[in-house]
């Protein structure tokens, strides 16, 4: 896991991507750290300044999230109607991917709650794609 300091190089490095982007959100992960950046695209320059300063704040103590990736290319459809905040445990059937007949179960990879839903139930997902953000217990 990478320290402090690293964490808040990366940090730097990615609002200075963003300040020639049109991008209000960039996301980078490093060894199960992910880093997220956001702008609000109405701020004048002097409140991104300022957010730029509150998201370091908050990212100098990161919160351990844990994405659930698709493990293939498919149709997603999920288990239940998730919400932000539903506690989950180690192998809890979130969905499925459903792909040219075959159906490949996406499960908890640990105790937590639910922080954010990424795929929609029926949307259509590549391998990889983040579904589910698991803060960690």
């Amino acid at each position: 896991m990478p320290d402090r300091e690293e964490i808040l190089r990366l940090v730097d490095e990615l609002l200075r991507l963003a300040e020639g982007s049109n991008a209000e959100t960039i996301e980078v992960e490093v060894e199960g750290v992910t880093v997220t950046v956001r702008r609000d695209m109405g701020a004048a320059a002097e409140g991104e300044a300022i957010e730029g300063v509150r998201e370091r704040e908050a990212i100098a103590e990161p919160e351990k999230v844990q994405r659930v990736r698709a493990t293939t290319v498919g149709i997603f459809s999920a288990a239940k109607e998730w919400q932000p905040g539903d506690a989950v445990k180690r192998g809890t059937i979130l969905g499925a991917i459903q792909s040219l007949g075959h159906v490949a179960d996406i499960t908890a990879p640990a105790d937590g709650t639910i922080q954010e839903i990424l795929a929609a139930a029926g949307a259509p997902v590549e391998y990889g794609q983040p579904l589910f953000a698991i803060a960690l217990a």
